[in-house]
């Protein structure tokens, strides 16, 4: 499916499971707001029970830069994956389906992957419904229990960050394709961002934020569809066992011990292909995780 189309610039994903009328309002501004680039719009249906989906087939089916596409019910790192590989952009931008993107967004985020050492690409981050809130800009882990923080703007230039969640990426698609694919291994929602984050550091590449973008995003409670809480457990142990050297493992498993289902993840872990990656990650790397690590000074 996936090969580079001529005039197509970028290709935006937009995973989407149950996002109602918030997906339409999505598709509209990324076609109201990108223009300086030829792109195409690709909506993941990840197992819709509502008629987000049909919203927008309705109001944007003759629009030529729109296209659906069916997943398979697995979680918003997977249906990006799924929708990347339909994509026919250099570029491949996923965005989550119930965000403002402002004018100009698209050129801006694309623009640092002019950079051959840049692999990822980030914006900030603003509350849909409180924008007076502020903006996070990149976001790390606090504790040894993997948990996110965001982090606070620091130039009006393009700067590393450790870490980005998944609502808003760009990356070349070759390079997508070759090694910043999202861990397929994941259960559903949690950690995918971060863990493609440290996985292109940890390859060589740079992860960068480009402040001049502030993506509006809606921060839910929670997702409009059913989360078992050990999935989002599974999830942060099975990016510490690829990536991380067995101490900090240790510690990241101590951390969590008291979460539940942790004995059960610990054994569908076991009994996973978690191992297997974890080898093959560790001979393609050009960084171990101290490096990150102490690159950062995160304290896990």
């Amino acid at each position: 499916m996936n090969g580079v189309m001529a005039g197509v610039d970028a290709s935006v994903v937009i995973p989407s499971r149950n996002e109602g009328g918030y997906l339409a309002y999505t598709v509209h501004w990324v076609l109201a707001h990108s223009a300086g680039l030829e792109f195409e719009i690709i909506v993941v249906d990840d197992g819709s029970t509502d008629d987000s989906i049909r919203q927008v087939q309705h109001q944007y089916g003759h629009d030529g830069r729109v296209r659906v596409v069916h997943g398979e019910r697995q979680g918003p790192g997977c249906a990006r994956n799924h929708g990347a590989r339909h994509a026919r952009g250099r570029y491949v931008v996923f965005v989550d389906g119930h965000c403002y993107t402002p004018p100009g967004w698209l050129n801006e985020l694309v623009e640092p992957l002019s950079d051959p050492n840049v692999a990822l690409v980030g914006c900030g981050f603003a509350d849909l419904s409180r924008p007076d809130r502020g903006a996070g800009v990149g976001c790390t882990w606090g504790t040894s229990a993997l948990d996110m923080v965001w982090l606070a703007k620091q130039s009006d230039d393009v700067y590393p960050v450790p870490l980005l969640p998944g609502g808003c990426q760009a990356l070349r698609t070759d390079d997508f394709l070759s090694f910043g694919e999202y861990d397929r291994g994941m259960r559903h929602i949690g950690s995918e961002g971060e863990e493609q984050s440290l996985r292109c550091w940890l390859m060589g590449y740079e992860v960068v934020v480009q402040p001049k973008v502030v993506l509006h995003h809606l921060f839910r409670d929670k997702p409009p569809y059913a989360v078992m809480p050990g999935e989002l457990i599974y999830n942060r142990l099975r990016l510490a066992l690829i990536h991380f050297n067995m101490t900090r493992v240790a510690r990241v498993m101590d951390a969590l011990k008291f979460a539940p289902s942790f004995s059960a993840n610990v054994l569908s872990l076991v009994d996973s292909d978690a191992m297997e990656q974890r080898a093959a990650w560790q001979r393609k790397r050009a960084r171990d995780d101290d490096w990150f690590f102490q690159r950062f000074s995160i304290p896990v």
